[in-house]
């Protein structure tokens, strides 16, 4: 049985870790997941029906965006800024509604902040409240808590 998230905010469905030990901060939203294949159109003479499509080399990953990240003051999120690389990876880690982890993760190799974002600070709260946070990374794998790799 999973043990509750140890720094899970009520409402947030996100956990977001950086290497192994600096700790984990929430988040509401978080886009850009994804990856895709890019190709090319080749037109041959003679076959005009619809052109042959053919795999090329991957260009660019969307960047990874974050909104609505609660974390305590001194946490690595807080002291991300733009140009920064994180130098390691990041894991995205689902929780249920108790904030217990789903065993469903994304894992995020090495990236580099290319946007940080915070809209005001709430001097009746111990934490900062981030925005938005935008990340450009090297690539993403994903397990479904069986350990098996879903994309990669």
């Amino acid at each position: 049985m999973r043990q509750a998230h140890e720094e899970y905010v009520p409402g947030y469905r996100f956990a977001v870790r950086l290497g192994g030990s600096y700790g984990s901060v929430c988040f509401l939203r978080i886009s850009g997941v994804e990856k895709r294949m890019d190709y090319e159109e080749i037109y041959e003479g003679g076959y005009n029906d619809a052109p042959h499509l053919a795999a090329v080399p991957h260009r660019s990953h969307a960047p990874l965006v974050f909104e609505k990240g609660a974390a305590p003051r001194d946490s690595w999120a807080a002291r991300l800024r733009p140009g920064m690389r994180l130098g390691t990876w990041l894991e995205i880690v689902l929780l249920n509604e108790s904030g217990r982890e789903t065993g469903r993760t994304f894992r995020i190799q090495d990236g580099i902040v290319t946007r940080w974002e915070i809209a005001g600070f709430d001097a009746m709260k111990s934490e900062i409240l981030i925005e938005r946070l935008e990340i450009m990374h090297e690539g993403i794998q994903s397990s479904d808590g069986g350990g098996r790799t879903v994309i990669g």
